[in-house]
């Protein structure tokens, strides 16, 4: 990238809120669509919740949802890349969303009274679960790709900012609304409304005006060799690509510190500052109220100082600001700190879109941003995997006492993941800087 490249991702004429027709479109039918997965996530989980009330083998059946949900990530995602750059993108959406449709609705008639063991209706839950993050692998990357044909090259991360802030509105309105549609209305009303927000995306896509060269791309057949060749290709383009280089470990090295984080919630607000439990899901929340504001802001950052030094700053901050929150153990530090944490990691999120699409060929898009999806998801396998075990053997009982006050297991790791997280964005202002 040029010096001043990064600067002018932000420079753009004052259009209208969504830029233009077709990104409108897509902004809709993506957002209606995240909507409808979190609301069928968060009620899949009540409902297996429900179905093994008071048993000892409830968490590890709600843990299957997750696990069924991040596997198609690891295992198909690197591969999805390769056909979502031979693919026409918009056809790809298309077919991805009716296919999720169908899959959905197959789960309305377990959601009855249909007298079925509890271990069939599991399988059968994990298994669709399963089918449509696959699925989702595939429309995930092709959502990103199509962006450099629906908006112009200096609205990238206008773009990517409504995307971004759209996607933490719907966690917030797709979890807040979950427990509410489960109880008043039942698993069926939850599964319905789940297909009819891919349905409502079917159709929103299929509105869009693509160019005639994207319309008459063919998903041709192909061998596996040619497949992991495509593959491997990708994976050499990253490997010489410097600014992509640099993104996928600071992505990973983020990815991995907030895990950590995110894992210990519960305990570090329950049980460190002491918060009632009926206030955790406030608590919970801040960062993504943090993330609102960070993609309402982005671009008068991205104006004064550029894309890269945005991006790197914002993990310098954050990592900063993850261990002084910690520290005291207070409850008002931490809404204050991990609402700043929020502002600047979405910032750097919202940044992360365009500048691989800035540094990426359209023949390679695909590959690129799944590679980036496995990379990341796991990380955050190994961060959960790693903070469960650290925090209930090696650290367990471990405190280190400080004149502010004593630190337990779950300070230091959350410290352990401020110190990854700065890591992150001090590798990315070293590297960023050498391509300039």
């Amino acid at each position: 990238m040029p010096p001043r490249s990064s600067k002018r991702l932000a420079s753009w004429p004052k259009l209208a809120l969504l830029i233009n027709r077709n990104y409108t479109l897509l902004w809709l039918g993506g957002t209606i669509s995240l909507i409808g997965d979190i609301l069928f996530t968060m009620m899949l989980i009540l409902w297996v919740g429900t179905l093994l009330q008071n048993q000892s083998a409830a968490p590890l059946a709600v843990s299957g949802v997750v696990l069924a949900a991040a596997l198609p990530a690891l295992l198909i995602g690197p591969f999805a890349g390769v056909f979502v750059d031979r693919w026409p993108k918009q056809r790809t959406m298309r077919i991805m969303d009716a296919l999720r449709a169908v899959l959905v609705c197959s789960l309305l008639p377990i959601s009855g009274p249909l007298p079925l063991p509890l271990a069939v209706k599991l399988t059968i839950m994990y298994l669709v679960v399963a089918a449509v993050s696959g699925l989702s692998q595939f429309f995930t990357p092709a959502t990103k790709a199509i962006l450099k044909e629906v908006v112009p090259q200096e609205q990238l991360t206008r773009a990517s900012a409504l995307t971004v802030g759209a996607g933490v509105f719907s966690w917030a309105i797709g979890s807040a609304c979950a427990g509410i549609c489960y109880v008043s209305l039942g698993a069926g009303w939850a599964i319905a409304l789940n297909a009819a927000s891919f349905a409502c995306s079917w159709v929103l896509v299929g509105r869009m005006r693509v160019s005639a060269a994207e319309r008459r791309a063919s998903a041709q057949p192909t061998s596996l060799r040619r497949v992991l060749t495509e593959l491997r290709e990708g994976l050499r383009f990253i490997q010489g690509q410097l600014q992509l280089r640099t993104i996928l470990l600071t992505e990973s090295l983020y990815t991995f510190g907030w895990g950590i984080v995110s894992v210990l919630a519960l305990f570090y607000i329950t049980q460190n500052i002491h918060v009632p439990m009926s206030l955790f899901g406030l608590f919970s929340a801040v960062p993504a109220i943090g993330g609102i504001l960070g993609t309402l802001l982005v671009d008068r950052a991205v104006a004064k100082r550029g894309a890269t030094s945005v991006y790197a700053r914002a993990f310098l901050f954050a990592g900063v600001m993850v261990i002084v929150s910690t520290v005291p153990n207070q409850a008002i530090i931490d809404l204050v700190g991990f609402t700043l944490i929020g502002i600047a990691t979405m910032q750097a999120e919202v940044l992360v879109g365009p500048l691989v699409l800035f540094a990426t060929p359209e023949q390679m898009v695909g590959r690129v941003f799944s590679t980036l999806g496995t990379v990341t998801t796991l990380s955050s396998f190994l961060a959960t995997f790693l903070s469960g075990y650290l925090s209930s053997t090696l650290l367990q009982g471990v405190v280190v006492h400080l004149p502010t006050g004593e630190l337990n297991a779950t300070n230091l790791l959350h410290i352990g993941a401020g110190v990854l997280i700065f890591v992150g964005g001090l590798h990315a202002s070293r590297q960023f800087r050498r391509l300039q």
